[in-house]
Formats: structure tokens, C-alpha cells, sequence
């Protein structure tokens, strides 16, 4: 790698332009090896494909960096069969709100690429523009590299999960109050559910999503009790697997649909304000180490301030 920097710089004439050089014909030729492999192995032109576009008159949108990514990572995924528990990533993906059958083949993908990719674009980088570098440094940079990209995918996807089960759980009371507003009108659960999931289309669209998931369902012939817990594996909020045990219990028993919402609603205001109480109380201790380092040194430069300048004063005299 020296030996062909120093060619270009020599043929060059300039270090600085025989460095910018080999940072374009570098990234040139990555890039054309990409492509080349992006075409060869992952089959981005497709004959058959196009010539099926053609017919249908469809547009066959291609993404270069999700089918790659799609592609790469189906060699690590491994497919559940119906009826097996789901895998930790798998069920991370489903709780964030990627449905797609291919959105763990894409996480993985990106993870392998941020993983291997970064830590080769940080040793060419300063082995380019640094070539006296501390091997050690280089060392702990390639290490950073390699770290950042494995760990941050998953750092994404958990805060990805956290979000969205905070919106689902921050608007849930009031999907109930409306399916039991719903029922004692005389409507059924599943006319309800259709209700409520055409209502909170304006307010939530996460929770407007879910409800009309469990209508498609229920409408594709999908048992009533079945639909409910694919909705509980979907969201992973507690609060909603409670209702979801209590409609089963109830259909199982043949007890009021309408008094066992009003039962669970109020059992969830309880859980609500037991929640906000519990903030309530956390709040004297997380306003501890602010009120320490941001505004107690205020308070105590304005009032001894005064006092130590004229002790400093008199002393000086």
C-alpha cells in the first residue's frame, strides 16, 4: 500500500494531491467491486423480473442497499416453523413494527456490513492520510470500529422497540374507552374493534395499524382468540395481553364482553395513576443531581460572592 501511495504521489508531483488521488481511485475501484458483486451474486438484473414488469406494467422498485443487505443476511437467518416460540431478534424486529418477512435478513444484513465495513474504511482512511500512526492507536481505532458497527443495530432496534410500546401503552386506555363505548351501543367486538380502528386513524396510527391487522384477520377467516394473542406477540405491551386474557376468559365462559372492558378499564386507570404516582415519587430523586451541579453553585456564587470579595478587600488593605 506505501509503495503504490508513493507511485501516485510521484507521478503526481504533489503528497497532497497523490493522497487525494488514492482516496478516489480507491474508493472508485470499491465501488466497482461492489457493484460487480452487487449484479453477479445478489441477481439485481433479473431477465425474468424485468420481462414480467414489462407484461404487467408494473415498476419493480429495486434498492440497491436492502436487497444486499436481504441477501446477506439470509445466510445467518434461521426460520422458525408454525407454531415454535420466536427467536430474540426475530421477536425485537416484530415489537418494533417490521413486519416484513425479510426484515431480519435486512438487521442482520446491516449489522455484517457496519461490522466488517467500518473497520476497513478506518484502516484505509488513516493508513492513507496518517501514515505515521501509532500501531496501537490504529489498533484501538479498527477496535472502535468494529465495536460501533456491531452494537449499534441492536442499540437502534431496542430503541425502536421502547418507542413504539410507549406510544401503543400511552394510547391503549383510550382504545378501550372507546371499544366499551362501542359495545354498550350495541355493537359486537368485532364491529367495535373495525370502529375503533377506523376512529383512531387521526390520533395513533401505530394503534390504528394493529386493530386493522386483528379486522384482516379476523376477516381472512382467523379464530377471534387466535387474532388476540397474534396481537399481543406483535406489541409485547403487558397491558394489552391483560385485556387479551380477559376477552378470551370471557368468551370462554360466556360472561359480558361489555362488563369485563369496563373491569379491565378500570383496573388499567389504577395501574395509570399508581404509575404516575410512582414518577411522582422518583422525581425529588432524579432532581437531586441537577439542583446539585446546575443550581446550587449559582445560589451559593450570589450569596457568598459579595461576602468573599469584601473579606479579599479588607484583607488587601
Amino acid at each position: 500500500m506505501d509503495r503504490i501511495v508513493q507511485f501516485i504521489i510521484g507521478l503526481s508531483g504533489d503528497p497532497v494531491l497523490g493522497r487525494w488521488l488514492v482516496m478516489v481511485l480507491f474508493g472508485s475501484a470499491v465501488f466497482a467491486l461492489a457493484l460487480a458483486f452487487y449484479f453477479l451474486i445478489f441477481g439485481m438484473y433479473n431477465p425474468l423480473r424485468k420481462r414480467l414488469g414489462d407484461l404487467t406494467g408494473a415498476k419493480q422498485e429495486t434498492r440497491f442497499f436492502r436487497n444486499a443487505t436481504n441477501q446477506l443476511g439470509n445466510y445467518f437467518v434461521i426460520r422458525e416453523r408454525a407454531g415454535e416460540k420466536l427467536s430474540y431478534d426475530r421477536e425485537r424486529i416484530i415489537h418494533a413494527g417490521y413486519h416484513d418477512k425479510n426484515s431480519l435478513s435486512h438487521y442482520y444484513g446491516t449489522k455484517i456490513l457496519l461490522t466488517i465495513g467500518l473497520p476497513v474504511i478506518i484502516f484505509f482512511v488513516c493508513t492513507v492520510f496518517i501514515p505515521r500512526i501509532d500501531p496501537n492507536i490504529l489498533l484501538l481505532a479498527v477496535s472502535s470500529g468494529l465495536l460501533f458497527g456491531f452494537i449499534t443495530p441492536s442499540f437502534y432496534l431496542d430503541s425502536k422497540v421502547k418507542e413504539r410500546k410507549r406510544i401503543i401503552r400511552n394510547t391503549f386506555p383510550d382504545t378501550v374507552d372507546q371499544l366499551i363505548v362501542c359495545t354498550e351501543a350495541g355493537l359486537g367486538l368485532d364491529a367495535g374493534l373495525q370502529r375503533v380502528a377506523k376512529d383512531t386513524q387521526l390520533s395513533n396510527e401505530i394503534m390504528a395499524y394493529e386493530l386493522g391487522l386483528i379486522n384482516a384477520e379476523l376477516s381472512a377467516g382467523v379464530a377471534r382468540e387466535q387474532a388476540l394473542k397474534n396481537l399481543v406477540n406483535r406489541t409485547g405491551v403487558e397491558e394489552i395481553r391483560g385485556l387479551v386474557s380477559a376477552l378470551s376468559q370471557s368468551m370462554r365462559f360466556g360472561t359480558s364482553i361489555g362488563n369485563t372492558l369496563r373491569v379491565f378499564a378500570e383496573d388499567l386507570r389504577d395501574r395509570r395513576m399508581q404509575k404516575a404516582e410512582e414518577e411522582a415519587a422518583k422525581l425529588a430523586v432524579k432532581m437531586l443531581f441537577p439542583l446539585a451541579f446546575c443550581f446550587f453553585p449559582g445560589i451559593f456564587i450570589v450569596i457568598l460572592g459579595p461576602a468573599l470579595i469584601s473579606i479579599y478587600a479588607a484583607l488587601g488593605k
